[in-house]
């Protein structure tokens, strides 16, 4: 049977998502949030997708972008994904040459990939192929319809006391500047998130085009403010086709208001959302150093699932001009 490649077309988002969905359950994607995220790609970044067809089936796909919250012009992030009933049959061999090519001809330093722990195979495939770990993330989930928020009363009236308020993205929606606001919140606090590589900023622009994330849930985007000023933010968004389920993405604070309670307010201000939602969990994801992230997590009673594991290709060796960059 005859494998055809060929680039990715908006016709193939459903069947590209189906193949994603098989290899990560756990962490599915609609094909609305597909096109979503393919349509809000910075046109300043290079972006490429193609599919691997036989039969008119499309059984791999392989994905290969600059990230643009950790950009350099010659680094790349990297995916191949075959369905199981397809994978040791040389396809994902054929898409890793074909993305190497194309990595040759941009004269790319290396490729970035991530896999989880338990993708024994997925491991063996990238490792194979020069591919070494570099940083570890761990998933941690919490079970919401018990939460115990006894411990932490008092933490609200001491933090009102201060001029602190929680207050949710719809709510702060007669705010002319609300998303300027949380623009500028996320540039401070991202410079602390640890990443494999140099953290980079994203444009106003893109982030108002993100706003509009279909998952995005405008009731469990809470913001801590002081006056004017957005100080915190903790955000939560649906997981496709997992309705008692909620992804809890960025949460953190201005460093100069940290060690006050306001993360774990927002935390908990999010885990009484996510009751109200009726959702029954919520899962987050933190790099293995990242302490004291961890470390509010478990006090809160997230469980540590299996690991995501960065791993990085190098390609050529940086000059110092491209260093520079």
């Amino acid at each position: 049977m005859k494998l055809e490649i060929r680039p990715y077309q908006q016709g193939d988002a459903d069947r590209v998502a189906a193949v994603a969905n098989v290899n990560w359950p756990d962490h599915p994607i609609s094909t609305e949030e597909l096109l979503f995220q393919d349509a809000h790609q910075d046109p300043k970044f290079f972006f490429g997708r193609w599919v691997a067809e036989r039969e008119g089936r499309v059984i791999a796909f392989a994905d290969l972008c600059q990230l643009v919250i950790m950009y350099h012009p010659h680094k790349y992030v990297y995916d191949v994904q075959v369905l199981p009933d397809c994978q040791r049959q040389g396809i994902g061999s054929t898409l890793h040459e074909l993305l190497l090519g194309i990595l040759g001809e941009r004269e790319a330093l290396s490729a970035r990939t991530w896999t989880h722990s338990t993708h024994i195979q997925a491991l063996d495939f990238l490792q194979h192929r020069g591919f070494l770990e570099d940083m570890r993330s761990w998933d941690s989930t919490l079970e919401v319809e018990n939460f115990d928020f006894a411990p932490y009363q008092g933490l609200t009236e001491k933090l009102e006391a201060k001029g602190f308020l929680i207050r949710s993205f719809r709510q702060l929606e007669e705010d002319p500047q609300r998303n300027a606001k949380i623009y500028d919140l996320l540039c401070e606090i991202e410079r602390d998130i640890p990443l494999p590589e140099q953290s980079t900023p994203y444009s106003p622009e893109l982030f108002e085009s993100w706003l509009q994330d279909p998952a995005l849930l405008p009731d469990g985007y809470l913001l801590m403010v002081q006056g004017d000023r957005y100080v915190g933010l903790s955000n939560l968004w649906t997981v496709s086709d997992q309705p008692h389920h909620l992804r809890q993405g960025l949460t953190g604070v201005r460093r100069d208001l940290r060690h006050q309670g306001i993360a774990l307010a927002l935390k908990l201000a999010g885990i009484h959302y996510c009751q109200t939602y009726g959702a029954t969990c919520i899962t987050t994801s933190n790099e293995i150093h990242n302490q004291p992230m961890l470390c509010l997590n478990e006090r809160l009673g997230f469980i540590k699932q299996a690991a995501w594991i960065s791993l990085k290709k190098v390609l050529r060796e940086e000059n110092q001009a491209e260093i520079a960059k």
